[in-house]
C-alpha cells in the first residue's frame, strides 16, 4: 500500500510539473510510459484481483487516453468497417462490458467484451488464473465466468445512447466525422463474444439469445465454441454439428431489422489444438456457410517446453472438465507481445490481431509501442498500408 500510494504521489507530482511545459498529446504520451511503474506493482497482487483491479481502473478512466490520431498507414476497412488500426483487445479481459471505452481509448482499433452468456453465472471455482510470468504465459480456467445477458445489454444499450446522443446534438458531428474510423461504441470497433451457460441442454438456443439481445450493440458478433472450460463446448467444432449451430445463429441475425449498414459480421473462435482434419471440416463450413471471419485461435490445453517444467503447469479444472487454458505468445496466431509479431501474423494471412497476455504483462504502455513497431516494419518492407502487407507471404 505504501509503496502504491509513493509511486502514486510521484507520479502526480511529476506529471503536474510536466504538464505545465507540454501539449496534452505529448502529456498523455507520457503517461502511457509512466503506466510501466504501476506494472510491477500488480505482479504482487493474486492475480484475479489484478485483473478486475485493471478493469475497474478502465471503467473509470482512471488510465491514460490516446489523444493523437493513428499513422495512417495502420488504417484498414474490414467488412465495410473502418479500424483505425489492426490492434485489437481479445475477449476474455472485459467479460462484462464494464470498460469499452476506456479500454478503446488506450489506442487499440478494436476490442472485443465476453464471453458472455444468456444467464449469469459464477465460472470453476477459485483460485483459477496462474500466471507464468517466467514462461511469458498465463494459465486460466475461469470457465466463462458471466453477469449474464441482461446485465451487458444494459451496459452496452447505455454507451450506444450516449453516443447516439451526442451525434445527434452536434459535438461529435462534423462534415470529416463519416470518413473517421469507429462503430456503434465509439471510436473503435467493438466485438460481442457469445458463450454458453454450463448447463445448458440447448447451445443453440444459447447462442441465438446473444444475438437478439447483443447484436444490435455489436459491430462483430463472435461464436465461441472452443473454450476448454466448459465441458462438451469443443465437441461443437465437428462438422455435422457447428454447421447446424452457424445456420440457426445466422437466421437469428438475418430475421432482425437492420439499417444500411446491414447485420454484423459472424465469426467462429477457434481451439489451437485440432487436427488437420477437424480444420479441414471447419474451413468447409466456413466457405459453405459463407463465414464473416475466423479467429485463431483460442487458449490450449497442451503444456509443450519449457512450460511443461513449471510447477503451476500441472493445475487441473474442475471434476467434469480436467482442462485448464494455457495463454502464450508462442502459442497463438492472435496473441503476441511486439509489433514484429504481429506484423510477421499480418504477413502470414491475419487481418486484424488481438492481444492478451502481453497486455496483461505489459500494461497500456505496450499498445503505443506495438503501433509504433508495426510502423517501422511496414515503411522497412516498403508497404504503403497495412492492407498492402496482409497475407504477403504466400503472394
Amino acid at each position: 500500500g505504501r509503496i502504491l500510494t509513493g509511486a502514486t504521489i510521484g507520479l502526480a507530482i511529476a506529471g503536474g510539473a510536466y504538464v505545465s511545459t507540454a501539449d496534452e498529446a505529448t502529456f498523455c504520451g507520457w503517461l502511457f510510459s509512466a503506466t510501466k511503474v504501476f506494472n510491477p506493482l500488480f505482479a504482487l497482487l493474486d492475480a484475479e484481483f489484478a485483473h478486475k483491479l485493471a478493469v475497474t481502473a478502465a471503467s473509470r478512466g482512471w488510465v491514460p487516453r490516446k489523444k493523437r490520431p493513428d499513422p495512417q498507414i495502420l488504417g484498414l476497412k474490414v467488412w465495410g468497417r473502418k479500424f483505425s488500426n489492426p490492434i485489437g483487445l481479445a475477449a476474455g479481459f472485459d467479460k462484462n462490458a464494464e470498460a469499452t471505452e476506456g479500454l478503446l481509448g488506450l489506442g487499440f482499433g478494436f476490442v472485443e467484451v465476453g464471453s458472455v452468456t444468456p444467464v449469469p453465472q459464477e465460472g470453476n471455482p477459485k483460485p483459477r488464473i496462474f500466471r507464468l510470468r517466467e514462461d511469458g504465459a498465463i494459465i486460466n480456467r475461469c470457465g466463462f465466468n458471466s453477469e449474464g445477458i441482461v446485465v451487458v445489454a444494459k451496459r452496452l444499450g447505455a454507451q450506444h445512447g450516449k453516443r447516439m446522443l451526442a451525434e445527434t446534438s452536434g459535438t461529435s458531428s462534423s462534415p470529416s466525422d463519416e470518413a473517421k474510423p469507429g462503430g456503434k461504441s465509439g471510436p473503435g470497433i467493438l466485438g460481442v463474444n457469445l458463450g454458453k451457460n454450463k448447463t445448458s441442454e440447448d447451445a443453440a438456443a444459447d447462442y441465438v439469445q446473444g444475438v437478439h439481445n447483443l447484436s444490435q450493440y455489436a459491430d462483430y458478433l463472435v461464436i465461441n465454441v472452443s473454450s476448454p472450460n466448459t465441458a462438451g463446448l469443443r465437441m461443437l467444432q465437428g462438422r455435422k454439428q457447428l454447421k447446424d449451430l452457424v445456420k440457426k445463429v445466422q437466421a437469428a441475425r438475418d430475421e432482425m431489422r437492420w439499417g444500411d449498414d446491414g447485420p454484423p459480421p459472424l465469426l467462429v473462435k477457434i481451439a489451437p489444438d485440432l487436427s488437420r482434419g477437424e480444420l479441414e471440416d471447419i474451413a468447409a463450413v466456413a466457405l459453405a456457410l459463407k463465414l464473416d471471419g475466423l479467429i485463431i485461435s483460442n487458449t490450449t490445453v497442451s503444456r509443450p517446453d519449457p512450460v511443461s517444467n513449471n510447477p503451476v503447469a500441472t493445475e487441473t479444472d474442475c471434476e467434469e472438465n480436467k482442462t485448464q487454458e494455457l495463454e502464450s505468445d508462442e502459442l497463438f496466431v492472435f496473441f503476441f507481445f511486439s509489433g514484429e509479431d504481429a506484423y510477421k501474423k499480418i504477413r502470414a494471412g491475419a487481418t486484424l490481431v488481438q492481444l492478451y497476455t502481453g497486455f496483461a504483462y505489459g500494461g497500456p504502455a505496450l499498445i503505443p509501442l506495438i503501433k509504433e513497431e508495426l510502423v517501422s516494419c511496414l515503411e522497412r518492407d516498403g508497404f504503403k498500408s497495412i492492407q498492402e502487407a496482409i497475407g504477403a507471404d504466400h503472394r
